[in-house]
């Protein structure tokens, strides 16, 4: 992973390039919501995960707006993700953001048109390395809906285990499961305050 820093100070855009050089990860920003619109209400990406649904641009704007407050707060979360370099198309949003000061959330969501390539594993592997080089000692989870099959796969595979299965207070449905994954062991009180 490498950051792009230009002359005389910080970068406050937070230019990082995925270690293949595939993906651009960037700090998002209110023009982002468009195309952000666009790939949050694609029914393939909601399929496996209806609380991912935005139903119109305001929803976008508005959670666009804390994920930016959340930079703003912390200096880490989750990134725009740009095909090839920092003009390149958005494919999605992901990396690690602050969770109740308890631990770090990986999360991401990709276009369904970028899903197969490996883009998850690249930018779940930046936002780890950055919240380890930021809060080493806070544990790196990911909250998964059950039927979710293809996220639960995507952060197996950068080290994640199994820690907690229960209801999915998020979801209406009541017999919606999530998945608490973490890198070690949780408490019972780190499990409370990630889930509920």
């Amino acid at each position: 992973m490498s950051q792009e820093m230009p002359e005389g100070g910080a970068n406050i855009e937070q230019v990082t390039r995925t270690s293949s050089g595939r993906l651009v990860l960037r700090r998002p920003v209110p023009s982002d919501a468009d195309e952000l619109f666009r790939m949050y209400s694609d029914t393939r990406l909601i399929e496996c995960d209806p609380l991912l649904a935005h139903s119109s641009i305001i929803h976008t704007q508005t959670v666009l707006q804390r994920r930016i407050a959340e930079w703003h707060q912390h200096g880490h979360g989750l990134w725009v993700l740009l095909e090839g370099d920092a003009a390149g198309e958005v494919v999605g949003m992901g990396g690690c953001q602050l969770q109740a000061d308890t631990a770090w959330n990986l999360s991401f969501s990709l276009r369904p048109q970028s899903w197969g390539r490996g883009y998850a594993q690249e930018v779940a592997s930046a936002g780890i390395a950055l919240a380890h080089s930021t809060r080493p000692e806070l544990p790196i989870t990911a909250v998964v809906a059950e039927r979710n099959t293809r996220s639960h796969r995507a952060v197996e595979r950068v080290g994640l285990h199994k820690e907690w299965q229960g209801p999915d207070n998020y979801d209406p449905d009541p017999a919606a499961m999530m998945l608490l994954y973490a890198d070690r062991v949780l408490s019972h009180d780190q499990i409370l305050a990630l889930t509920c």
